[in-house]
This record gives structure tokens, C-alpha cells and sequence, in this order.
């Protein structure tokens, strides 16, 4: 009951990226079963459309568009990963005009490799709440040469 009211609360231009993200998430989900983070990508960047929400006059920082992703990934349908998160938050910060970028990084804990993503905006992190990012090397851009 607390947490609905919390939503409650929210400004109409906030609910409105919350129920995208409760949206978009299964909706990541279930396109990565049948197809590539690359071809997501893709595929998102040639139906970018720009977006305005015109029943509010409150505009949504990046940060606060975060966190509402987080907050759908955490609470909503389905619990997200870190790169279903990413790729809603990359989704709806593009579609609002902000160039935004996903980063890949992995770290060897142990026998075990780990790999994490989030965005970034201008080179700072959006969906992290703390540093834990430092701890993962970035994967540099793969650079891909023509075989004749």
C-alpha cells in the first residue's frame, strides 16, 4: 500500500516513463530469447523516434528516468538484469533527444567471469547507484576489418 502511494505521488510525466519501463522491460526480455543485444540495437536505432510528453509540464532529468527504470526492474512484472535495464533506460533517454551509450564491462572473480552493463551519459554513469562499475573493465569498442 506504502509503495502505491509513493507512485501516487509521482508526476504525470514520471508515470508515464515508469509504465514505459514496467512495459519495456518483458518486452527486452523476451526479444533477447530470439536475438542479439546487437541486433536490439539496431533495430532501435532506425525506429528512434524523438518524444514529448505533452500532459505535463514537468521535465524528466535523465537521472530521475533512471531510476524509474530501476525501479521497474526491481518491482515490476519481472525482475530485470542489469542489460535489460540498460537497454529500456538507452531506449527512452534516446527517444527524448539524449545520447546516450551502453557499457559493457567484465571482471574475474575467482574461476568465475562476471559481466555487467550500464549507461552512460557525457561519460557518467546513470544506473548505477554506487561505484560498483570501477570494479568491471570496459570493454573497448570491437573494431571489425572487411575480409576479402
Amino acid at each position: 500500500m506504502r509503495r502505491l502511494k509513493k507512485i501516487l505521488r509521482l508526476a504525470p510525466a514520471e508515470l508515464s516513463v515508469l509504465a514505459q519501463a514496467c512495459v519495456g522491460i518483458p518486452i527486452v526480455r523476451l526479444a533477447l530469447c530470439f536475438t542479439s543485444v546487437a541486433r536490439l540495437q539496431t533495430i532501435e536505432a532506425r525506429s528512434r523516434r524523438s518524444f514529448t510528453f505533452s500532459l505535463s509540464r514537468v521535465t524528466v532529468t535523465p537521472e530521475q528516468i533512471a531510476r524509474l527504470v530501476r525501479l521497474a526492474g526491481q518491482h515490476g512484472i519481472c525482475r530485470a538484469t542489469c542489460l535489460e535495464q540498460s537497454l529500456v533506460l538507452r531506449h527512452l533517454l534516446r527517444r527524448r533527444g539524449i545520447d546516450a551509450q551502453i557499457v559493457f564491462g567484465a571482471r574475474k572473480t575467482g574461476p568465475e567471469t562476471q559481466a555487467h552493463a550500464w549507461v552512460e551519459v557525457n561519460g557518467v554513469p546513470l544506473n548505477e547507484d554506487d561505484s560498483a562499475h570501477l570494479d568491471f573493465a570496459r570493454f573497448e569498442k570491437l573494431k571489425t576489418s572487411k575480409i576479402s
